[in-house]
């Protein structure tokens, strides 16, 4: 269920979702950002320091996780009032090969469904020069805020 905001007031939604996101804890500890292009259309870049690569300097594979989970999800808030709660209830992810030594890659989602109460999108990280390096499926829980304590934004 897709609900259609203005373009003004999506992209105030937008803009609260950008400042919100790096005052998350995990978000900030592996230095992650995110970009909201449009509704549905997010970027989450990973700026390559130490906080997020394993010992041989390449992003983690818990980075790699946390940006195609944070991918989707953030592309589901965009189609979505801002009065919702959203909360992962599944990630599947393939590590198809690891990213270079201490360079940035960025993840983007695609919606595949979106409902009332699930949305369920495919994310992919890649490096700057396209080489994908993981793709995963998440499957996001939507509640009405304050409904329940499975789903916290």
């Amino acid at each position: 269920m897709s609900t259609v905001l203005p373009q003004s007031e999506a992209e105030i939604l937008w803009r609260d979702l950008e400042r919100a996101f790096p005052t998350s804890p995990i978000h900030r500890a592996l230095g992650l950002s995110l970009e909201v292009v449009g509704a549905g259309d997010v970027r989450i870049h990973y700026n390559g320091e130490q906080q997020g690569a394993n010992i041989r300097g390449k992003a983690a594979g818990g980075t790699l996780a946390q940006m195609v989970d944070s991918a989707v999800v953030q592309a589901c808030k965009t189609r979505l009032s801002g009065t919702e709660a959203v909360a992962t209830l599944e990630l599947k992810i393939n590590y198809l090969r690891p990213g270079p030594p201490n360079a940035p890659l960025v993840a983007t989602a695609s919606i595949e469904h979106l409902g009332k109460s699930t949305c369920v999108g495919t994310g992919r990280v890649a490096t700057e020069d396209g080489k994908v390096v993981a793709v995963g499926l998440v499957t996001v829980s939507i509640r009405p805020r304050g409904m329940d304590s499975l789903a916290q934004s």
